[in-house]
């Protein structure tokens, strides 16, 4: 498209800055000239766009999205050389289409992350069509930052697909890793369809960036399913598609293409509804994530279609489906083995039982996590903490607990990437499907070595003399009142605090949220609750393994701890959720601020040995007494403004209010 005015060149922008800082001690500034084209402002540095040139251009819609962001309209618009993004604030009352052709008039702006055309007025002055032409981009182009805002077009495989009431997202997996590219939802659009296709799709491409405006993933957003081209159709029945053996995923065949789903078959051995599926096929074990829409029971025949995917340096299937091919069939045998059996790696994702010391027994993740010993081996079980039960509480340490579950061989991956290629087992976890697959095998004696040295000790001390005696007697009761005093600190602690992170539990936050609010309430003043949760924290583990996992929560239990006050709580509720008092409080934006400091030092990536991990949070703020006067509403606020950041996008904080509750419902 031709632009209304002679497009400036780089050199006479340069020229005109140049004139402007001279006359800056002799009088007033001139103008800055305007710029006429997508490229002058989107080629602006951060600074220089913060200046607010002048933007007059005339140019065609490509995407324009008023509901996926609460604070403005999401509009692209391109002309011949380039496209940019303008903000337009949200309930604009425009009807913008893609095709209708724009005059625009703004000022740039730096924005989140490139610039963009700010404060814009808008008017629709005739009818055109896309650009006929995309830019080809590699993920390696995408990721660099140059393409933002551009008309691109990639191509890749659904993996998912994601509807909401207004929008629609396909997961896409490409050559160079994997996106999401988004579109307004049409009624009566089947687009589950799309998943396991080839496609090749054009749309806008935006970053995806962290509160230091750094770049960590790429969105597509692409105005109708008009520009994606299907390059490969999926099966219309994946169902019907040969069945593939659990032991011949990722095998070396040529020819065998990973980008398709594949379909295996297996009786079912554990459930955790909405998180985990495990199959086992003969000997052959798979474990993958699920995400709840369908249930099935242990020994049930199931047929699960998925794409083929490396999780902890084994196989899995990302985005499964599965369906019940039989009912009450009978389950696999659990095969009982060894814990140094087990450690051998030959038994990973079969159903076992194996039997070990019971060293501790953990919940502060809110499952139930069991530490048990064998010889000199350490291994773990885990039970979902709506399996737990109480039972749990008969079983004292040192006790011989037999464990039915299937045997999860966690690898050690430094030694596997030292190593010629084969892995090496690191750790075990056996999951557990119910309370009933632990069993006690032997409590442990009370007669011990200990105990026997102390009934000696006991008979001694009564042949001696009376002062000998009370001697004695007085060393060992105060010696037994520091032990107590030692074990009731200890024990105190222990309740109060989370033994990963070292922060206070949810007992502790309760007793310091009452106390608060009880101060507030005589003082007048005000205090701030933060529901701090880790988007996507799931893949984490998935991708790295829970050891990795852990040592992540520590240190972001460190960054939000140096983000506050001294005299501010930090908590660990549950595995991945923290919660951070903010007591005596002048002003309720005062938790505003502290929300934007946890998000900007969460979003520095997380190093780790050789690893690199992009990590974000999402913050939900509430306020005494705008959002409850008590703790549970309080709670309930922060929680629900926590879901409205996950609802639009993750990584970034949100205040609630009733106002903005009210207008998300509407």
């Amino acid at each position: 498209m031709r632009s209304p005015r002679q497009p400036w060149t780089c050199a006479a922008l340069m020229l005109a800055c140049a004139a402007a800082g001279a006359q800056g001690v002799r009088g007033p500034q001139p103008p800055l000239p305007t710029l006429v084209t997508a490229h002058q402002a989107h080629s602006l540095t951060p600074e220089e766009a913060a200046r607010a040139y002048p933007v007059h251009l005339r140019a065609v819609v490509t995407y324009n999205d008023p509901y996926i962001d609460s604070r403005h309209t999401a509009l692209f618009v391109h002309d011949s050389t380039g496209s940019i993004f303008v903000s337009l604030p949200p309930g604009s009352g425009l009807t913008l289409r893609a095709g209708d052709v724009l005059d625009v008039a703004g000022v740039t702006a730096a924005a989140d992350y490139a610039p963009v055309v700010a404060r814009a007025q808008v008017k629709v002055v005739g009818q055109s069509h896309l650009p006929e032409s995309a830019i080809k981009a590699t993920m390696t182009q995408l990721l660099n930052g140059s393409m933002d805002g551009q008309w691109v077009e990639v191509e890749g495989v659904v993996h998912a697909v994601h509807v909401t009431e207004r929008n629609v997202t396909f997961d896409v997996a490409t050559v160079g890793g994997p996106l999401a590219a988004t579109t307004l939802r049409k009624a009566g659009t089947d687009y589950a369809s799309f998943a396991d296709c080839l496609i090749r799709i054009r749309g806008n491409e935006a970053p995806v960036f962290n509160r230091s405006q750094q770049m960590v993933g790429v969105h597509i957003f692409f105005p109708s399913l008009e520009q994606v081209k299907v390059l490969r159709t999926a099966s219309p029945d994946p169902f019907a598609a040969p069945l593939v053996p659990i032991s011949g995923l990722l095998n070396y065949s040529p020819g065998l293409d990973l980008a398709r789903r594949v379909h295996v078959r297996g009786t079912v051995t554990l459930e955790w509804a909405g998180r985990t599926l495990c199959i086992q096929q003969n000997a052959s074990g798979l474990c993958m994530g699920t995400d709840g829409s369908a249930h099935a029971s242990p020994g049930d025949l199931v047929d699960v279609i998925g794409f083929p995917a490396i999780s902890n340096y084994k196989a899995t299937l990302e985005d499964p489906t599965f369906r019940i091919a039989g009912r009450n069939a009978v389950a696999p045998t659990a095969i009982p083995v060894t814990p140094a059996e087990a450690f051998q790696g030959d038994h990973d994702g079969e159903l076992t039982r194996m039997e070990g010391e019971l060293v501790e027994q953990d919940r502060a993740t809110g499952d139930l996590t069991l530490m048990l010993r064998s010889g000199n081996l350490l291994f773990s079980a885990i039970l979902p903490k709506d399996r737990a039960g109480s039972s749990s509480a008969s079983w004292k340490v040192g006790s011989m607990l037999s464990l039915t579950g299937i045997c999860s061989v966690l690898i050690d991956s430094k030694t596997t990437n030292l190593g010629e290629g084969g892995v090496r087992p690191g750790s075990v976890q056996v999951l557990l499907r119910s309370i009933e697959d632990v069993a006690v095998v032997k409590t442990p004696p009370w007669w011990t070595p200990e105990h026997a040295l102390e009934v000696l000790a006991a008979v001694g001390s009564a042949a001696l003399a009376a002062l000998v005696w009370i001697l004695v007697l007085r060393r060992r009761v105060e010696r037994q009142t520091r032990a107590l005093r030692s074990s009731e600190e200890r024990l105190r602690h222990l309740s109060e605090h989370d033994p990963l992170t070292g922060l206070p539990n949810r007992i502790l936050l309760n007793d310091r949220l009452t106390l608060a609010i009880e101060r507030a309430e005589e003082s007048g003043m005000n205090l701030g609750l933060l529901m701090v949760d880790v988007d996507r924290f799931k893949e984490v583990n998935d991708a790295f393994g829970h050891s990795f996992g852990d040592k992540v929560l520590c240190e972001l239990a460190k960054r939000i701890s140096h983000a506050v006050r001294l005299t501010d709580t930090v908590a660990r509720i549950g595995g991945d959720e923290f919660i951070v008092l903010l007591p005596e409080l002048h002003d309720p934006e005062e938790a505003r601020s502290v929300a934007a400091k946890i998000v900007a030092a969460v979003s520095q990536p997380f190093s780790f040995e050789a690893a690199r991990v992009p990590v974000t949070v999402s913050v939900g703020v509430s306020t005494y007494p705008d959002s409850g006067r008590d703790a549970e509403n309080l709670l309930h606020s922060a929680d629900t403004a926590m879901y409205g950041v996950k609802a639009h996008g993750r990584n970034g904080f949100r205040m609630y209010t009733l106002a903005a509750m009210l207008s998300e419902r509407a």
